[in-house]
């Protein structure tokens, strides 16, 4: 698992509208907390954290070191714990959480899957569905895998690959339930079998017309007797 380091500034409490200023200059507010210290409100660079997750990913180890005016700087060994992004702006975040963790502890983390080739089921009609797109381990934070590739080329139709079936190191436990579907081949919906349903629902159609006719018909003889 890479490492990286990543500069922070302490900070204020902050308005709302102070938040919005800081964003307007591609800073991002922030929090660090964990393991029975402080919590610690922080800045970071938009445009450095965009690069940090580019290339370490969201389970990056990051040697974090906060500053804070008149005081010794900070280091904190901490991953991101939660990234909220602007629905509508791409690439812009509006708020992080960091949290501390000890290289010598295990935590529970989410790895991507990478699924790699092309089902021989689909080349028969069949529809590729990949079910989740990652899955939760438990390990050291130095043996966090980057991802788990996963070959779904032998995949025929009707077949399925769960989570039991990931080769894991022996010192990585898997959290997501063994029996989770990762990927599967569905068969197709043939068009002999939409046939005959639809000529079905337009026999019924037909059938149930008339009868509806002669619901009607006593109903207007009852009336014109009554107007008698």
């Amino acid at each position: 698992m890479e490492r990286m380091e990543l500069d922070a500034k302490r900070r204020p409490s902050m308005s709302k509208g102070e938040r919005k200023k800081l964003r307007s200059e591609d800073m991002v507010p922030a929090v660090i907390y964990g393991r029975g210290d402080d919590s610690l409100p922080l800045t970071v660079d938009g445009r450095t954290l965009r690069q940090v997750l580019t290339t370490g990913g969201s389970n990056v180890l990051l040697d974090l070191k906060v500053k804070a005016r008149g005081k010794k700087t900070l280091q904190e060994t901490v991953m991101f714990r939660d990234i909220q992004r602007d629905i509508l702006v791409q690439d812009r975040i509006l708020h992080v959480d960091f949290i501390r963790i000890s290289m010598t502890d295990k935590i529970e983390v989410s790895v991507h899957l990478n699924f790699v080739g092309e089902p021989v089921g689909t080349e028969e009609g069949g529809v590729l569905s990949m079910v989740t797109r990652e899955v939760y381990v438990k390990c050291l934070p130095g043996d966090i895998p980057e991802q788990f590739d996963i070959d779904i080329s032998e995949l025929n139709i009707g077949d399925s690959i769960t989570a039991e079936s990931l080769i894991l190191a022996d010192d990585i436990e898997l959290i997501t339930p063994p029996e989770t579907t990762l990927a599967q081949v569905l068969a197709p919906m043939a068009e002999e079998e939409l046939e005959p349903a639809v000529e079905e629902e337009l026999e019924e159609d037909e059938e149930a017309a008339p009868e509806e006719e002669g619901e009607e018909a006593p109903a207007a003889e009852e009336t014109e007797e009554a107007k008698e």
